[in-house]
């Protein structure tokens, strides 16, 4: 024990004769520490492609961590390094498969990081095999196998993500690549590609089965799937039930899913689950526009009345212009599963810059829908109204029998980026009170919308309308049923209702009418874009006016 103690004794003498030694040594090392791990800038060099350089920041930890170097230069160069396969890995996902990137350190201020990429020539699309068993394939360029094309990773993925889509669609729910194999051909510059198809087995639809529900009758549910038990599969089928059940606005969530393989008699069994969103909205506004003025809206909707979809929605309107009240009643798979029964009314007092007008209008309709895409509708309607225009007051009670048709391909009603819609409505007008007074108004509304870029930012849309009443003079129809062209919802830029026939400066109305708009909306970031528009368009007194 002695011996230990005098053991612990010269060590802390010893410790003491060189403490000075070693603060002096800290402090060296901390000045040459703040001199020589001194922030550093990262550079690439010789960038084949705009957009590229984001990528290969991202995959640098040399970029990442800048502002924290490390002490030395050699294990700044380490670092460096070792983000050499990353930046190959993004050359190659472009094309560039000869690419030889190479790093340099400057240690003169500023200190720097410098990549040369040395990317060299970019490789095309070369020989394409694919090998799907007994399935008989359409020309590959129908998936974007293009020989001659840039051999990017990202469309040679989207092809075959193509490829399976279109296996699927024939009936094979689990496709899936056994072999792929992507060979540079150096000399040739050209990527050859061969890739093996397993399409596994072919499947019917199964029984899908349904949780989550409270208020909502299943059976109701069950109308609106797409799914049909037996049948071949189809994804598409799939995607047209989840789009149908989110369209019906009683579901906060829908998850439907398939089971993870067929079972013992070829069917595949799915599961749908959903949860329910509370059946009553109300909402509020305030508005103020030039054409219309200031107003109010009060709204109230309930969109399960009666356990199986009927929908009620109330508004009330309060304004300078228009004071209303409406009632919209729906009542879904009326008779059928894709067919609904539409009834509206509305009592209205509106003091427009054209006419004043108090009316009541009823109006009943048979909706028939084919594939979420076109509708036919048509029905019975009753109007009572009685309309002021240039200090002459009429009164009018007329039958209607109202006739749309709509097709819709653009899907998404509030951002449409693809597709068209055509919209047609003929309406006969039969006076109840003079047997000689009838009328035709009819009006066709052509909506197309093409994408201009891959990630649709930016976006073109057109607008055509066109529209004409037949069988009285301008005269005889009710200036409430008349054409206006002018205004928010017209032709922007111009006055509320003035384009057209004008009588002492005021709107008159006219028997035709024609619009047309074009529109390049761009969409900058996130939610914020702005939009180039160019509108023209007319009334015109007569139907046989030439455009």
């Amino acid at each position: 024990m002695d011996m230990q103690l005098r053991k612990w004794a010269r060590t802390a003498r010893l410790t003491r004769r060189k403490w000075p030694l070693c603060l002096f040594l800290i402090a060296w090392a901390s000045v040459a520490f703040a001199n020589g791990a001194s922030v550093y800038e990262v550079r690439f060099r010789n960038v084949p492609q705009w957009g590229m350089r984001s990528l290969l920041e991202q995959g640098s930890d040399s970029y990442a961590l800048r502002n924290y170097p490390p002490p030395t230069e050699t294990l700044l160069r380490r670092r460096a390094d070792r983000d050499l396969p990353a930046i190959m890995t993004v050359l190659q996902s472009a094309g560039y498969y000869a690419a030889q990137p190479a790093v340099e350190l400057v240690t003169s201020a500023p200190r720097r990081v410098v990549f040369h990429l040395n990317p060299g020539p970019r490789y095309r699309l070369g020989a394409v095999v694919v090998q799907a068993s007994a399935i008989e394939m359409p020309a590959l360029r129908h998936f974007g196998w293009k020989p001659g094309r840039a051999a990017a990773a990202a469309p040679l993925l989207a092809a075959e993500e193509e490829c399976l889509a279109y296996v699927r669609s024939l009936g094979y729910p689990f496709p899936q690549w056994t072999r792929r194999i992507y060979t540079p051909d150096h000399e040739r510059r050209v990527l050859n590609v061969e890739l093996k198809l397993d399409p596994g087995p072919k499947a019917l639809w199964g029984k899908t089965s349904i949780t989550g529900l409270v208020s909502v009758k299943e059976r109701f549910v069950q109308n609106e799937l797409e799914l049909p038990e037996g049948k071949p599969f189809n994804p598409a089928q799939l995607t047209e039930t989840r789009t149908r059940l989110i369209r019906l606005g009683l579901f906060s969530a829908v998850n439907l899913t398939t089971a993870e393989e067929v079972d013992d008699e070829g069917r595949l069994p799915l599961s749908l689950t959903l949860r329910e969103r509370r059946p009553r909205t109300v909402a509020a506004g305030v508005k103020y526009t030039t054409d219309e003025g200031y107003g109010t809206r009060l709204e109230w909707e309930h969109r399960n009345l009666f356990t199986h979809a009927e929908r009620l929605h109330l508004t009330l309107d309060v304004g300078e212009s228009v004071n209303a009240f409406e009632s919209r009643f729906t009542v879904p798979q009326f008779g059928e599963p894709r067919q609904r029964l539409l009834l509206n009314a509305r009592v209205a007092d509106e003091h427009l810059e054209a006419y004043d007008s108090k009316s009541v209008k009823t109006l009943a309709q048979l909706e028939r829908e084919w594939r979420q895409i076109f509708w036919l509708r048509g029905g019975v309607g009753f109007q009572l109204s009685d309309v002021g225009q240039f200090d002459e007051d009429k009164n009018y009670v007329f039958l209607t029998l109202p006739f749309e048709l709509d097709w819709n391909t653009s899907r998404d009603p509030l951002d449409p980026r693809r597709g068209h819609r055509v919209f047609a409505h003929a309406e006969p007008f039969y006076d109840l009170e003079r047997k000689d007074r009838a009328f035709l108004k009819s009006s066709v509304t052509l909506n197309k919308y093409q994408r201009l870029n891959h990630d649709r930012t930016w976006l073109l849309a057109g607008r055509v309308t066109a529209g004409g009443i037949s069988g009285e003079s301008s005269r005889a129809v009710p200036a409430d049923e008349r054409f206006y062209a002018g205004g928010g919802s017209s032709v922007r830029g111009y006055a509320y209702q003035k384009i057209g026939p004008l009588q002492d400066g005021d709107p008159l109305g006219g028997r035709s009418l024609f619009e047309a708009s074009g529109e390049l909306r761009a969409q900058v970031m996130g939610n914020f874009g702005f939009v180039f528009f160019l509108d023209g368009g007319t009334a015109f007194r007569n139907t046989d006016a030439r455009f």
